[in-house]
C-alpha cells in the first residue's frame, strides 16, 4: 500500500520528514524577487521618473488609476528574506527623490499585516508600474510584468501587445 517512495524514502517515513521542516521553509515567497527571474524591472525603474514628470500633479499626487508594484526590504516579510514586491495605490511624490505609497491587496501576497500600511520607497525599489488612462480611451500604460509575460505566450504576445501597443503615450518625454 505504501510502496511508493516519496525522496528516496517510503511514504510514511517522507511525511514524517517534512511534517518536521517549519512551514516557512516548506512555502515559496511568491512576491519574492527570485520567483520571477524571467523579468527585468530596469525599464520600469528607468520610465518611472517620465511618468512621474508627466502625470504627477504639482503638489506630488499621483494619479487616481497609477498601481506601483514596489520591493519592500526582506525585514517587513520574514517568509521573503529577499524583500516582497507589494503593489501600492494612493501614491504621491515627497519632492526629495521619494515616494510615499499604501500597500493595496495582493492575490498572490501573505503579508496581509501589510495592507493598508504607508511605505516611503525610491525609484530603485519600483518594480513595475501600471496607469490605466481613463481619459486616453481606457489605455493601458506601463504594465512591464504583463507584458513580459504575453511575449512568452504561444503567439508571442502579438494580440496583447496590438491591444496595448504603447508603452507611454508617445508625447511623454
Amino acid at each position: 500500500m505504501f510502496s511508493t517512495p516519496v525522496l528516496g524514502f517510503p511514504l510514511p517515513a517522507a511525511l514524517s520528514l517534512l511534517a518536521a521542516i517549519p512551514l516557512a521553509a516548506q512555502t515559496l515567497c511568491q512576491t519574492s524577487p527570485s520567483t520571477l527571474s524571467l523579468y527585468d524591472p530596469i525599464p520600469a525603474r528607468e520610465s518611472f521618473p517620465i511618468l512621474t514628470r508627466n502625470t504627477f500633479a504639482t503638489d506630488g499626487t499621483a494619479p487616481e488609476h497609477l498601481d506601483v508594484a514596489v520591493l519592500l526590504p526582506g525585514h517587513l516579510t520574514p517568509d521573503c528574506p529577499t524583500g516582497s514586491i507589494e503593489p501600492m495605490r494612493g501614491v504621491r511624490a515627497l519632492g526629495d527623490g521619494r515616494y510615499e505609497g499604501t500597500v493595496v491587496h495582493n492575490s498572490m501576497s501573505f503579508h496581509s499585516h501589510l495592507f493598508g500600511e504607508t511605505f516611503t520607497f525610491t525609484t530603485d525599489d519600483v518594480w513595475d508600474w501600471q496607469l490605466l488612462a481613463t481619459d486616453d480611451g481606457g489605455r493601458l500604460y506601463g504594465a512591464f510584468r504583463l507584458r513580459n509575460s504575453a511575449r512568452l505566450a504561444v503567439d508571442g504576445g502579438a494580440i496583447y501587445l496590438q491591444l496595448v501597443p504603447d508603452i507611454m503615450p508617445p508625447d511623454w518625454n
